[in-house]
């Protein structure tokens, strides 16, 4: 393993010096890479745009496009210009972590796919993330329904595991530059870019970040409007000189990071990276991939983390006098979770009230520096069928749980010990999952789901046990992967294998 990693930083940095080097923006905890990828293609015979027409030249952008990934390591990577199937940032993703010898980066699974090709629906925008450093917060989903548009003006908010802090990314395509008819497409872009990010709905915090290849210079209507409504341009803030796209010979600004404000006092730098172009006077013809050059944005959200040695977590609630910090949610039925004074617990029951449906949420913990924990409680049971038990009360965990418990994402934990007879209280220790450390807004909750055969539920003697991390990095360990492309043929119809995902041969996704 040693052998490997260093042969892989040794050719990498063989690499840079052929290449412009990476620029610096800053110690941001998180790193963000925008790049038209122009026209990646998997199924490229159904279209004239790819520059590649064999299975060879698309490896080769594959690699090239890999090589830059790396150097820039960084851990969300926005692109556009690619084709509109799910297989083509699959693939992308699968070459990047067989070649860094990884396996934590990962695509977003936005459920776009187009038939055939045309001109106007056949590109998307779309996103690689790594999925130890950042993890998706709730879906993604397009600025606008208009056709085509809805495939290349996508938004994703996004959690930082080691904080549990969030933002808002958007990455875009405006219309090209063609006439001017165009510019009018363009105002149309950034207005429904606007209203799609007002959607308080479906985005879910307030720092916002913009990118993508808007097709307009700084004095364009459109940019106006997006500036009007509260954003900054943030390559220029860095790099009042900044040019992304060389137009026969001619620097253009058409690539583009607008901020927030909250959003901009996060960033501690954005810089374009001249990997690509060649107005500058430095050529990479021999590993460019795009007439676009590359971008990064630096981001620590919500400040620096704090130094030092991290505080174990030891939380108990006895329910000696009351449910504690605990919080009762009924859902459906007239039973509800109470203090039961008679044995000191918190107490549910149902009896002839069935259906019922009630939540015992526990108060928020922060693991963001625990390494493991355990959740440990005693409780008893009576009444209805001892062999429903385990399907009728359970014990579930969340990190995205506020204040409704029905449009929470909830896991089951595994109750490892029931009581044998009525009445007999029975402890157990539950190690909490190794996916819910490190971040920083976790729930419990005792669900007690009925529809008839009513048990009554006792609990008491509850806590929480961490173990500190004290390295606040909370890198993953590398392991090196192989993800080999196979061909199979199913009933008369060939399916392409990767990673152990199916597709067609166009690049339709089977489940």
């Amino acid at each position: 393993m040693k052998r490997f990693v260093i042969w892989f930083c040794l050719a990498v940095c063989t690499f840079c010096a052929a290449a412009a080097a990476v620029p610096n923006v800053g110690n941001g905890r998180l790193r963000v890479l925008g790049n038209n990828l122009q026209n990646y293609y998997y199924n490229y015979t159904e279209s004239s745009r790819p520059s590649y027409n064999t299975d060879e030249g698309r490896a080769e952008k594959t690699r090239k496009i890999v090589n830059m990934m790396l150097q820039a390591n960084a851990d969300i990577y926005a692109f556009c210009e690619v084709e509109a199937k799910p297989i083509v940032l699959q693939q992308l993703a699968d070459s990047l972590n067989k070649t860094a010898g990884v396996t934590y980066y990962k695509t977003i699974d936005d459920g776009i796919y187009v038939e055939t090709d045309s001109y106007d629906n056949a590109l998307k925008s779309g996103f690689i993330y790594r999925s130890d450093k950042v993890e998706p917060y709730y879906s993604n989903y397009p600025a606008t329904n208009v056709t085509y548009y809805c495939n290349v003006m996508r938004i994703q908010a996004w959690t930082e595991m080691a904080t549990g802090e969030h933002f808002v990314l958007s990455m875009n395509h405006f219309k090209a530059k063609s006439d001017e008819a165009s510019i009018a497409k363009r105002v149309d872009n950034a207005n429904w870019l606007k209203s799609g990010l007002n959607n308080s709905s479906k985005v879910k915090d307030s720092d916002i970040l913009i990118m993508g290849d808007l097709n307009c210079g700084m004095s364009e209507e459109a940019i106006s409007i997006i500036q009007d409504a509260g954003f900054t341009e943030q390559l220029l803030a860095y790099d009042a000189n900044a040019y992304t796209y060389c137009y026969q010979g001619t620097e253009e600004f058409i690539d583009h990071v607008f901020a927030n404000a909250s959003m901009a006092s996060q960033i501690t730098g954005a810089a374009v990276w001249h990997y690509n172009t060649t107005c500058g006077g430095t050529s990479n013809s021999a590993n460019r991939y795009s007439d676009h050059d590359p971008y990064l944005v630096a981001i620590n959200l919500g400040g620096a983390l704090p130094g030092g040695d991290c505080t174990a977590i030891d939380f108990s609630e006895s329910f000696a006098s009351g449910l504690g910090d605990f919080t009762q949610v009924s859902v459906l039925g007239s039973s509800s979770w109470f203090w039961k004074s008679d044995y000191t617990c918190a107490y549910i029951n149902a009896y002839s009230t069935c259906p019922d449906d009630d939540y015992l949420v526990s108060p928020a913990f922060d693991f963001t520096d625990q390494k493991s924990g355990t959740i440990s409680f005693t409780h008893a049971l009576g009444y209805g069928t001892a062999s429903n038990w385990p399907n009728q009360c359970s014990l579930l965990i969340s990190s995205d749980y506020t204040d409704d418990v029905t449009s929470a994402t909830w896991t089951p934990l595994t109750i490892p010990s029931w009581p044998t007879t009525n009445w007999s209280w029975q402890s157990n220790v539950i190690t909490i999952p190794t996916a819910f450390m490190h971040k920083s807004n976790v729930h419990f909750a005792f669900r007690y789901n009925v529809e008839s055969s009513a048990p009554a539920w006792e609990i008491k003697e509850l806590s929480v046990s961490t173990v500190c991390e004290k390295d606040t990095a909370k890198g993953t360990e590398i392991v090196p992967v192989d993800v080999p492309c196979k061909k199979i043929l199913h009933n008369g119809l060939l399916i392409i294998e990767r990673g152990g995902v199916q597709y067609t041969i166009t690049g339709q996704r089977l489940y």
